[in-house]
């Protein structure tokens, strides 16, 4: 649970993303910041619904199909997630990545991830809980190939081994790990 300062940080950034959203209501970057500072308090109806609002003015934009596929995992509807997700995927094919700004900054204030590879990781995520370890393996090897950073590929290579041992390939499983270098320089994983 939130509390202190960081609470009172977070409502407060989420008061500011709601008053941009009022005085520009088609913007897309805020409605996306509304609806992740909502999910940050726990508000995660709120924000699937923000999320919701934003593809009924921008349908089909990967960016609030990804964050609300994230928030449906959160929730418990794996099949929602992979239907946000796996349309996201195939609109952001082929289209120039982007690096996914943290509304909750690691220590060294340095963005681990990509809006692609939240993407793939997230689809993985929602596979492997629906026990769909075949489709995990494959959305975490669309997602390795993304990655920008040591953090994310640790993330991602972590669930790809876990759906390769429930598949029982302890081979491709062991390769995955051995590619990571045990003294990798992490930041948040």
């Amino acid at each position: 649970p939130l509390a202190g300062e960081t609470l009172a940080r977070i409502t407060r950034e989420l008061g500011e993303a709601e008053a941009k959203l009022a005085a520009e209501p088609r913007d897309l970057d805020a409605l996306i910041w509304v609806g992740r500072r909502q999910a940050y308090l726990g508000r995660y109806g709120g924000a699937i619904a923000t999320f919701s609002r934003g593809l009924e003015l921008h349908p089909d934009h990967p960016r609030l199909l990804r964050h609300r596929g994230h928030r449906w995992i959160t929730v418990r509807r794996f099949e929602d997630a992979v239907r946000d997700l796996a349309r996201a995927a195939e609109l952001s094919n082929g289209v120039p990545d982007q690096i996914e700004q943290d509304g909750m900054p690691n220590a060294l204030g340095i963005p681990t991830s990509t809006t692609q590879s939240n993407i793939y990781y997230h689809l993985g995520l929602a596979h492997f809980l629906l026990g769909d370890y075949e489709q995990a393996v494959a959305a975490y090897a669309r997602c390795r190939s993304v990655c920008r950073t040591t953090d994310m590929t640790v993330a991602t290579v972590n669930w790809q081994a876990l759906a390769l041992r429930r598949l029982g390939r302890i081979d491709a499983m062991r390769t995955a790990l051995n590619s990571v270098a045990p003294d990798a320089e992490v930041i948040e994983n």
